[in-house]
């Protein structure tokens, strides 16, 4: 649960509109004051404000890595036309960006893959970490694609930006050929930054979507500084120091969201496990049907495989009591066979389990990211008193069944 939980979100509570969590564009997200509310009526161990950079911005990249974003969705033609008309600068080409600002306080939730974050807390910096995106397992696919730590990166923000035709140098319009329309900026300065870390920025804690270009991490004192003042409250999050401190949080949010019109929408710990509780609660449901189902299958193979064994030997049986086996030892002979069967069956089915269970684990955590293989004897143990029964049971039911009848009867009728 925990891994699941940790995933999907890194912070006891996060809170902001629901433009925010429903991954609408707004002019406004959380403000200050409500955020002070917050503060003000919770117990917070740590806690902080994400800044979405409201100003249009680009960092410069090299080409072939502007190249691999726009080729997922660009044919070879449209990726060469659309490359023709972007910015350039020598080998560099201006890509669009997502820069979010942090306060000091949040840098602990970045887990920092290369390089060192300290130089963003210093006053006056111009450093900046790059947000990388890793596989569900926690794997970096495409190293190349992203700067080295050291190297210095070039953003761009402009006041405006309007499309125009190429031609005219005017405003494009709808008859516009594609591929004579390009960007035009007005008021744009350039900031030289220094990439001072890759990092994995929270899912949870950044704009919830991507998309072409770079995404970024500022200090919010840098990011004020550069943009112009454009730097708003996106999100505020927070961490409780106990279960007490969380469950009062968790009731007051709850209050203060309630309502369908509500300008807030909180995430919480409490919610994903919720959900996760939703999932193993499915997982469950069927995994226990199909377990069940062939576990049935599974009983019934046994009970007909001792009862067709016992039937099938009638004759022996009726022999070896004609040469004195009284039915006392018939009997018991009978129930140790069944036992032995059912004991056999038992270690049958612990040594698969041991076999195959790693492999469908490992199946099912490739499928699954959250999902961990851990092997467990107890499904096995809860079996043997269940097979016991069994081996005990049949051959005494059919034993009972086949004493109504004297020798002579047992021989006539196996003849």
């Amino acid at each position: 649960m925990e891994k699941y939980v940790s995933t999907m979100t890194c912070a006891d509570f996060i809170v902001s509109t629901p433009d925010y969590f429903r991954y609408n564009p707004a002019d406004e997200f959380i403000t200050p004051e409500q955020i002070e509310e917050i503060a003000a009526n919770t117990k917070a161990s740590l806690s902080g404000t994400g800044y979405a950079v409201r100003k249009p911005k680009y960092l410069w990249m090299a080409e072939d890595a502007l190249r691999q974003d726009y080729a997922r969705y660009e044919s070879a033609e449209q990726l060469d036309s659309h490359m023709s008309r972007l910015e350039h600068r020598g080998n560099m080409v201006m890509g669009d960006t997502r820069i979010e600002a942090l306060d000091n306080s949040l840098f602990d939730k970045l887990q920092v893959l290369d390089g060192d974050i300290s130089p963003m807390l210093e006053p006056d910096n111009n450093a900046i970490a790059i947000a990388v995106s890793l596989d569900d397992y926690g794997n970096l696919p495409n190293p190349e694609y992203y700067p080295k730590v050291g190297d210095t990166i070039t953003a761009t923000y402009a006041d405006d930006v309007k499309y125009i035709d190429s031609r005219t140098g005017e405003l494009r319009t709808e008859d516009t050929p594609e591929e004579y329309i390009q960007k035009k900026l007005y008021g744009a300065r350039d900031v030289e930054y220094t990439v001072c870390a890759l990092v994995e920025l929270p899912n949870s804690m950044s704009y919830r979507y991507s998309g072409v270009g770079y995404d970024a991490v500022l200090s919010v004192d840098t990011a004020q500084r550069d943009s112009g003042g454009a730097a708003i409250p996106m999100l505020y999050l927070f961490d409780t120091a106990d279960d007490a401190d969380e469950a009062e949080a968790e009731q007051y949010l709850s209050k203060l969201t309630a309502g369908e019109f509500s300008p807030l929408m909180y995430e919480s710990k409490a919610t994903a496990r919720s959900e996760f509780a939703q999932y193993r609660q499915m997982f469950l449901l069927i995994g226990g049907t199909l377990c069940a189902i062939i576990g049935l299958v599974g009983l019934l193979n046994f009970f007909n495989a001792m009862m067709t064994g016992i039937l099938s030997r009638r004759r022996e049986f009726a022999v070896l009591q004609a040469v004195g086996m009284t039915n006392r030892q018939l009997k018991t002979m009978l129930i140790y066979e069944g036992l032995f069967y059912a004991m056999s069956s038992v270690a049958v089915a612990f040594i698969l389990s041991l076999a195959v269970g790693p492999l469908a684990g490992k199946m099912l955590g490739s499928m699954f990211w959250f999902f961990e293989y851990r092997f467990t004897i107890l499904p096995v143990l809860l079996t043997i008193p269940v097979f016991l029964l069994l081996g005990w049971l049949i051959p005494c039911m059919m034993y009972d069944n086949a004493a109504k009848c004297s020798v002579v009867e047992q021989l006539r009728d196996a003849q």
